[in-house]
């Protein structure tokens, strides 16, 4: 009974570890994805992020880093909107062949558009 007890409450504390952020669709002449509440849990599995010209990639991890890198490719100064604990899943694609740097600028936009970021 007791190694049932101890499952049940792990997965209880794994379960309230997701942040609650409802999935939002991007969808924009030039971009084309989705913004939804990550796991907590999951930054010690798969959590990563992934920035390239067309497409943005982030599991389970938090915005701040995320704004800490765009703050770094763009010279800008975002201010991350959201709590500690909390972790977000991003997958955005560059579908209107955006420069780079107008690509990260329009991730800002859809970063505040969200209230994560300002």
């Amino acid at each position: 009974m007791r190694p049932f007890l101890i499952v049940l409450f792990v997965a209880a504390i794994l379960t309230s570890c997701t942040t609650d952020f409802p999935k939002k669709e991007i969808s924009t002449p030039s971009l084309s994805g989705f913004i939804e509440g990550g796991n907590a849990a999951g930054v010690y599995g798969k959590a990563g992020l992934k920035i390239t010209a067309d497409s943005i990639k982030m599991n389970d991890w938090s915005i701040s880093r995320l704004v800490n890198s765009l703050n770094t490719l763009r010279d800008t100064s975002i201010v991350d909107q959201t709590g500690f604990s909390d972790v977000y899943t991003i997958q955005i694609a560059n579908i209107g062949e955006l420069e780079e740097g107008a690509f990260c600028d329009s991730l800002i936009v859809e970063l505040g558009r969200a209230g994560l970021a300002k």
